[in-house]
């Protein structure tokens, strides 16, 4: 019996390497020419293989019960000992945030992981084609044919479709899988931009561009908080980007999606409440009553704020604080504490670094096969989940793609 895995990013080759590991021969069949291309970028070039804090719960779309359940049979100690067994040792390490859960390859190299990876596959005898896209799938008594843009073709007993999504299209992942699972009848969630900085019609973000200022954020859809996150937001020219943004993304992109309206909301001093803010101002205004206005917010925000913060505040920028109005420190209390962004969209496929949506979970098995064909199997980026930054994406890949590749081995048996 012969497994074809179609895509050699990091799903694909722990599909491939779990496949061969149950005696299984197996191909993958890689579009480009460096197989697990798509890992060099991963936390941001050190490769977050995983999360010791791991929460299934954290993961959105429909197959969450999926990788909720999965994550018992291959889960954060099966990717640490799998990778360790490779000559790869880990290490948890701080995130921007603080997080020490964060697991890295020792050598905090994304690159040695790749390597590890192929060296692997070289070892049990998986076999690579690359510059090998497949761009037709058909199955004929019994048997699946791939037909590869370079006119040639496979033939497989069982394939496993590990094409991921859209994002990154550089890397590869440029959506051709869905086709492909299109042909046998699968339905596909609309992929949206995931992971990635989001559009705002804000007037200020042009004049806070380059600006780091760490904020908690509430993602509030039609006025209505359904989500927060807290950590260091940087400003653009065209929105707003950083790690808490990115954990937002692609709830933002759903809630656009359902035309919904949107909105990020900054909490600038979430330490403190907005009287205690509104009494700080007072005393402020009074121990600094001859200096100019904007020394007001001297040491509380980044001084390239100030101008914005007074200008949505009617503030005058260089009157004596003593001239302030009520009305102006009550404005500004609130927008140090609910500093709001209208967001229209998120940024595309090549600024972001995960998909939402794809198959979906209707369609697939608990093991990861197509209810609409026997034979073939999905894991990664393709189906419908994903999850937030910190090792959740890569940790859905060796999980589905462990299973997978032990569920194809099985029934080629």
């Amino acid at each position: 019996m012969k497994i074809a895995v179609i895509g050699g990013g990091a799903s694909g080759q722990m599909a491939a390497l779990t496949a061969a590991g149950s005696g299984a021969e197996t191909v993958i069949l890689e579009a480009g020419t460096v197989p697990g291309r798509k890992i060099l970028s991963t936390g941001n070039g050190r490769c977050n293989l995983t999360n010791l804090a791991l929460d299934p719960a954290l993961y959105q779309g429909s197959c969450r019960r999926h990788a909720s359940l999965l994550l018992r049979e291959f889960g954060v100690q099966d990717t640490l000992d799998f990778f360790d067994g490779i000559g790869i040792p880990t290490v948890a390490a701080g995130s921007a945030r603080g997080n020490d859960a964060w697991v890295y390859p020792s050598c905090r190299e994304a690159s040695a992981v790749r390597m590890a990876l192929e060296m692997e596959c070289e070892r049990r005898n998986v076999r690579i084609r690359k510059e090998a896209r497949a761009v037709s799938l058909k199955k004929q008594t019994g048997r699946f044919l791939i037909g590869l843009e370079n006119g040639s073709a496979e033939e497989a007993d069982r394939v496993i479709l590990t094409t991921g999504g859209k994002a990154f299209p550089k890397s590869g992942s440029d959506g051709s899988g869905y086709a492909l699972a299109a042909s046998f009848g699968h339905q596909i969630v609309t992929p949206l931009p995931a992971l990635g900085p989001v559009i705002s019609s804000s007037p200020y973000t042009k004049n806070l561009s380059g600006l780091r200022a760490e904020a908690l954020l509430s993602l509030q859809a039609d006025d209505t908080e359904i989500a927060r996150e807290y950590g260091e937001v940087q400003f653009t020219d065209y929105g707003l980007s950083g790690i808490p943004v990115f954990q937002l993304s692609g709830r933002i992109a759903r809630e656009l999606a359902a035309d919904h309206r949107v909105t990020l909301v900054l909490d600038l001093l979430p330490d403190k409440t907005e009287q205690d803010i509104r009494m700080d101002l007072a005393e402020r205004k009074l121990r600094r009553r001859d200096r100019e206005s904007g020394t007001l917010l001297l040491g509380l925000v980044p001084s390239k704020m100030v101008p914005v913060l007074f200008q949505e505040s009617g503030i005058p920028l260089h009157v004596p604080c003593r001239e302030i109005s009520q009305n102006g420190l009550t404005r500004l209390a609130e927008l140090l504490t609910a500093f709001a962004f209208p967001i229209g969209g998120v940024k595309d496929f090549d600024a972001c670094q995960v998909t939402s949506g794809g198959i979906p979970a209707t369609e697939v098995s608990l093991n990861l096969e197509s209810i609409k064909c026997v034979g073939l199997y999905f894991a990664g980026e393709i189906l419908d989940l994903d999850g937030p930054c910190g090792g959740y994406n890569l940790q859905w890949a060796w999980t589905s793609g462990y299973a997978a590749g032990k569920a194809a081995a099985k029934t080629a048996e």
